[in-house]
């Protein structure tokens, strides 16, 4: 009980002494740590990386500007998922799965927020504190290639006892014991970071085009290089959809950009569509051929075999869901093993139910809107940025529809999530606000 007290001293204190600093400094220690996580603690038998406790040293901007932030339909969205998701622990066999989830929701927020302050106060030290970022995702982008050309080198660095500090305790384990994860795959690679090559591949790709859009509105060549890393090394991956997603939907962008403002909404939505339905087609026109998707017979069937048991299962109970830990608890009853969902909709609407699966499209469309506010932009740095965001959820919300990254994204990706929503929302307020954007 006294080492309990003291060390809740001591992290009040080390917290405290954290809260003194600048929110520039502060900002940049949540940002770089969010990259290597850092799992140093256990609680409860769950790994806790040191990124998941840093978002509080942003409370005090959050708490400051709570009343402003927290009233975008966007935060609206994902404040009544917040709302929705407690509830639904009542009904839930994990109730620990919900909590975390909950409190990723909440930090997305916290960290977007303090993006969005800093963005209408100094905008030019916000971009160097990205620079760094993504300096640090380019380290991991370039393990990522190193591991693709040697196998043997990956399995011994992911399978040492260091990855338990990058990974947690709990997946080291699970790959030591064989879990099913194409980290084993010899034509796949995660880098240092990822036991999964297509979240490896999203996280690489998304930073690239937030990286693509910082050094449009900033003019740095080191950061449009390391645009270009992160981008090529999507193709090292192994990942089909990441390297799908990274030829179609900077070619849509591409296209978007020559087109007149006027058009950019009816252009947007139309091709937003077709880019989904080329992605498809693509992906299930070469099943069974040879070389690239010769693999994806067995993924087809297998998400075929979900979702049809999600459908079942949505029949049963359709406003509940099945509540957080339900989906693994029943599933396993009708398969040998356990599959998640992949698919964002589904999975919301299986831990807190129909309503869940509602706000969580609502969400997707209002970041959609922000968006297209940005590209609408008669400022030419706030239309990149915009073009930049619109990539970004591109991306994540496609490839959240056959994976089981969630709504913001695993907790690599939802920072650069929370980055680029931050920095969208900021450069999106009317030029009459009290605030001033300093360039």
């Amino acid at each position: 009980m006294i080492e309990v007290l003291l060390a809740a001293v001591v992290g009040l204190l080390v917290y405290f002494v954290f809260l003194a600093l600048s929110l520039r400094t502060r900002l940049l220690l949540v940002l770089v740590c969010s990259i290597p996580q850092l799992y140093l603690v256990q609680l409860s038998g769950a790994d806790v990386p040191l990124a998941f406790l840093l978002p509080a040293i942003l409370l005090p901007e959050f708490i400051i500007n709570a009343n402003r932030f927290l009233g975008k339909p966007a935060n609206v969205m994902l404040l009544g998922l917040i709302g929705i998701s407690l509830l639904s622990l009542a009904w839930s066999v994990e109730k620990s799965m919900g909590i975390r989830d909950i409190a990723y929701l909440c930090e997305f927020i916290v960290i977007s927020n303090a993006i969005y302050v800093l963005a209408l106060k100094d905008r030019i030290a916000l971009y160097k504190i990205i620079n760094l970022m993504l300096f640090f995702v380019c380290l991991q982008a370039i393990t990522v290639i190193i591991f693709r050309f040697n196998e043997s080198l990956e399995l011994a660095v992911i399978l040492s006892p260091v990855s338990k500090f990058t990974m947690g305790m709990n997946t080291l384990q699970g790959l030591l014991d064989g879990a099913r994860n194409n980290f084993y795959d010899p034509v796949k690679s995660g880098g240092l970071l990822f036991v999964n090559a297509n979240a490896a591949a999203c996280y690489v790709g998304i930073s690239s085009f937030m990286a693509w859009g910082i050094y449009k509105v900033s003019k740095a060549k080191i950061t449009l290089l390391m645009a270009i890393l992160l981008w090529a090394t999507v193709f090292f991956t192994g990942s089909k959809a990441g390297i799908l997603f990274a030829i179609l939907i900077p070619a849509f962008v591409f296209y978007l950009t020559l087109q007149r403002s006027t058009k950019v909404i009816v252009v947007t939505a139309g091709a937003s569509f077709a880019i989904v339905l080329i992605a498809i087609s693509v992906i299930f026109s070469v099943i069974g051929q040879n070389g690239f998707l010769q693999e994806s017979t067995d993924t087809a069937e297998t998400r075929y075999q979900i979702w049809s048991y999600a459908f079942n299962a949505f029949t049963d109970n359709p406003m509940m869901g099945q509540g957080f830990g339900g989906w693994e608890a029943d599933y396993s009853k009708h398969t040998d093993y356990f599959l998640p969902p992949h698919n964002t909709l589904i999975y919301l609407w299986s831990k807190s139910g129909l309503i869940a699966s509602l706000l969580g499209l609502g969400f997707i469309l209002c970041c959609i809107r922000i968006a297209l506010r940005a590209i609408r932009s008669i400022d030419e740095k706030q239309k990149n940025i915009g073009f930049s965001f619109l990539m970004v959820i591109s991306w994540l919300f496609a490839h959240g529809f056959g994976e089981n990254f969630g709504l913001i994204g695993e907790q690599h990706q939802m920072v650069v999530f929370a980055v680029m929503l931050g920095l969208c929302l900021a450069g999106n307020l009317p030029i009459n606000r009290n605030f001033r954007v300093q360039e």
